[in-house]
């Protein structure tokens, strides 16, 4: 279409030409203009032949137009776009724009769309709030855009009647998007009277913000006349958008990173993670025709914190069908085979996403092998990377076979042991536990202690008489350090009765000894408790364990009951997450552990985990981009530049870590090497208005002037392309 629209207006400008000759020419040459105006018809003709499209935009009934180009257009995608201008009666249309929201919807299904909610309190408010002569048309202007984009900021400052400088207001975003930075700015400057125009530190500059005779000094004069006037951060949001790029205000340069920012911002409808999202979500819509929400209801969801054999904690999860039926299989080729999708996506504590694991695993079944899991209910095992703190986990797991899905979600928190503490699982229970395959024992799902373990999964446990009732749980303290396990030991009691009854409370004690515990600090144990002269009811199992030396105490406890009949289902026909090994072997893993970490603010720790991420795979380019933007963050810029010493742009490296890793070798004093490298990096990369204009910048550094120019000019054009449309 970016092709097509330039077109369509130079041919529509040619239409008003014709229109103005063939008025002309009425009164002066009847004759001509009846020829005029058959040259007008066939032109009209043509382009309706070639550019239909350009068209029929203007076909479109008033309501619908408003509803692309105003209510949506900052939120629909491109291919939406185009896909809705093709639409030929009014009916495809409304089924367009439901489907449109269903899409956006954060509970598909549900009778609300608190994103259509939330959206259309935007527009109403910006086009109350922003518009400079107090119009309709708020929704329209910069300040407009950029709320109806990101919501309302988390902080305004507004700065105006400041003599040598021009009226400016500041917006700060903590940010949820995974295109964006999780902070950042957005600077308005006052073009003209209440007139308040996006600011771009590289494009605009220092310059535009100061009056006087400052503003025709340069860059300098103006960011210390605005640090004299407003302050220091004041004058840093100036240089950058972003409050932890490190910044000269002796040269008072600025990198492109804040424009790449504002470039995103501007189309965060067609950014790569928009499109992805909104792609899995069409395909999950048109795969699945049956979609159940009811957490807990027909998904069972277990999940546990455990130490892996390097201390690291996962975080290990069972999805579970109750029903035998709910889950398909089918048969192609005179073979049977089953096809599932999971995913679970982790969540802060702010609904921020931290990542996401989604797995698509098929396989074909012998005759034998259905036989041996007909009839059981299914069963999904697998682990996360997590750090300490706090989660929500949204798990989804679908049959692609018979299209249903099931979903669930889980609030956990992880506890962070501190030097003199230790702390213990929720006891899981479990009907079968076998010697784990010591090749495999590290990637499997509730493995502990070189045993893997099958747990019950389900809303409640529920044992007949005389079933024991068997748990393993898994005690945590500080690592070592390779040092001797204190000595000392454990007092444990386990106490289980009947809450509604007194009296009923049974105690089994036991001593273990401190010495126990890995090197890393964890320790698996268990128990397994017989239930012959236990009687019908719940029961309320309670560990209680004390450290001899500290006498610190710790606490957990399971529910239970003793039935006549019906227990839980003590197997399953279990399906394990088969590319956990490959998960850790190719980094994935260190990466994702390594942003719950930043996620929590613990840097050091997640740069760790993302050099071992790159140590595994110097391919990994999460963990290289993370890392650059950590280096150049504490100005080290040298390190920047030797992660990608020996590895070169890929289609998936992003345009912030070009530009870092570009201003790097500038800020080093190897400008030619910038450009060699950006140059590199475009002949891999779509077209980009920043990496552009960067590449001009470094040819200027170089005195091609030419070249700087061209650049710049070709970079302002792509840059340009993205400004708000203006209403009507």
């Amino acid at each position: 279409m970016r092709f097509f629209e330039p077109v369509a207006a130079v041919c529509k400008s040619e239409m008003k030409t014709f229109r103005r000759k063939q008025a002309a020419s009425r009164q002066a040459n009847p004759q001509g203009a009846q020829g005029i105006a058959t040259r007008l018809l066939i032109l009209s003709l043509l382009l309706f032949m070639v550019f239909p499209q350009a068209f029929s935009k203007e076909q479109l009934p008033k309501r619908y137009k408003d509803w692309l180009d105003r209510e949506v257009t900052y939120i629909i995608t491109r291919d939406e776009k185009d896909a809705f201008r093709r639409l030929g009666t009014d009916a495809e249309r409304d089924q367009f724009i439901e489907r449109f929201w269903e899409l956006r919807n954060p509970t598909p299904g549900a009778p609300t769309n608190p994103y259509r909610d939330e959206h259309y309190q935007r527009v109403e408010y910006a086009t109350q709030h922003f518009s400079p002569t107090g119009g309709s048309d708020g929704w329209a202007t910069d300040m407009g855009r950029v709320y109806v984009t990101l919501g309302p900021p988390q902080q305004k400052a507004r700065y105006v009647a400041q003599s040598g400088v021009r009226g400016m207001e500041i917006w700060f975003y903590q940010n949820s998007h995974p295109a964006l930075p999780p902070f950042f700015y957005v600077v308005f400057y006052e073009k003209q009277f209440g007139d308040f125009r996006l600011y771009s530190p590289y494009m605009d500059g220092p310059t535009k913000l100061v009056t006087g005779i400052q503003a025709e000094q340069g860059r300098v004069q103006s960011v210390q006349q605005i640090d004299r006037i407003l302050g220091r951060e004041v004058a840093h949001t100036t240089l950058t958008l972003l409050p932890s790029e490190p910044v000269n205000m002796n040269d008072a340069e600025s990198t492109l990173q804040s424009d790449l920012l504002l470039g995103n911002i501007r189309d965060l409808a067609n950014h790569p993670f928009t499109v992805e999202a909104l792609r899995l979500r069409r395909a999950l819509s048109e795969e699945v025709t049956h979609r159940v929400v009811l957490s807990g209801e027909l998904l069972n969801v277990l999940c546990v914190p455990l130490r892996d054999a390097r201390g690291n904690i996962r975080l290990h999860y069972a999805l579970r069908l109750p029903q035998p039926d709910d889950f398909a299989v089918a048969q192609a080729d005179n073979r049977y085979y089953y096809s599932l999708e999971a995913l679970v996506r982790v969540l802060g504590p702010d609904g921020k996403e931290i990542f996401n694991r989604k797995r698509k695993i098929s396989k074909y079944l012998s005759k034998d092998e259905l036989d041996s899991v007909k009839g059981k209910p299914v069963a999904y095992e697998g682990w996360l990377p997590l750090s300490p703190g706090k989660y929500k986990l949204e798990f989804e797991f679908a049959n692609t076979v018979s299209k249903t899905a099931f979903t669930g979600a889980r609030e956990i928190t992880i506890p962070d042991v501190g030097s003199q503490d230790f702390s213990v699982t929720e006891p899981i229970p479990f009907y079968a536990a076998n010697t784990a395959d010591p090749a495999a024992v590290d990637f499997l799902p509730f493995a502990g202690g070189g045993v893997r373990f099958r747990p019950y999964v389900g809303k409640e446990l529920a044992l007949v008489p005389g079933q024991p009732l068997e748990f393993f749980y898994q005690m945590w303290q500080p690592p070592t350090n390779g040092q001797k396990a204190a000595p000392g030991k454990l007092i444990i009691d386990y106490a289980y009765g009947r809450p509604s009854l007194s009296g009923t409370v049974q105690t089994i004690h036991e001593d273990v000894a401190k010495g126990q515990f890995d090197v890393h600090g964890s320790m698996v144990n268990g128990k397994k408790i017989g239930t012959t002269d236990l009687g019908v009811g719940n029961y309320r199992l309670t560990i209680s364990i004390s450290d001899s030396d500290t006498q610190q105490k710790r606490f957990s406890v399971m529910s239970f009951a003793i039935v006549s009949d019906t227990p839980s289902p003590s197997d399953a026909w279990w399906i394990d997450d088969d590319g956990l090994a490959e998960y850790v072997s190719s980094g994935q893993a260190d990466v994702d552990r390594g942003l719950t970490y930043q996620a929590r603010g613990d840097l050091q720790t997640a740069v760790r985990f993302f050099g071992e991420a790159l140590r595994k795979n110097p391919g990994e380019e999460r963990a290289r981009a993370r890392l650059v933007d950590y280096y150049f963050g504490q100005r080290d810029f040298g390190k920047v530049v030797d992660l990608f010493s020996r590895s070169q742009v890929t289609p998936q490296t992003e345009e912030g870590t070009i530009l870092t890793v570009a201003d790097s070798l500038d800020k080093t004093g190897n400008t030619s090497k910038a450009v060699d490298f950006l140059e590199s990096a475009l002949k891999i990369k779509p077209p980009s208005g920043p990496l552009y204009l960067a590449l001009g910048s470094y040819y200027q550094h170089l005195g091609n002037a030419d070249r700087a120019d061209a650049f710049q000019r070709k970079g302002k054009a792509l840059m340009t392309d993205t400004s708000p449309p203006k209403a009507e």
